[in-house]
């Protein structure tokens, strides 16, 4: 059986001088997302059909039909990432406007900002199987 890192009692996260996103990156990073990655939708739901507008485009940009542009998350991406210690750093972050309601937060790792898992952009790719 694979030995598992134990967290001890009392983990209050990691030392601040440990290099992440900061606050003002983020902020910069999600615009850029935003303006030239087609990041959204604005507004997140799970209602079929909602968001036609932005599914539209992003299925034209994305040279594919509208369904498969509406199976495309980021929680499904490859450069998603919401491990425990990423969610750690993720805290140091405060909450945005953009992520109420857009589910949970996970880094982006190609666009390097905090995305949300209801939302897509065209830098999306497909998850990597492992052996």
């Amino acid at each position: 059986m694979k030995e598992f890192m134990m967290i001890p009692r009392g983990f209050t996260g990691l030392p601040m001088d440990e290099g992440f996103l900061t606050t003002a990156e983020n902020k910069k990073n999600y615009a850029v997302a935003v303006a030239d990655w087609n990041y959204g939708p604005e507004m997140p739901t799970n209602e079929a059909g909602a968001n036609k507008e932005f599914y539209a485009g992003l299925a034209e940009a994305m040279q594919c039909d509208e369904k498969d542009a509406r199976r495309k998350h980021c929680s499904n991406c490859d450069y998603y990432d919401n491990s425990f210690m990423t969610q750690v750093r993720i805290e140091r972050i405060p909450m945005a406007a953009y992520d109420k309601g857009a589910g949970f937060r996970g880094h982006c790792e190609k666009l390097n900002f905090i995305c949300n898992d209801m939302r897509v952009c065209q830098a999306w790719e497909d998850e990597e199987e492992e052996d």
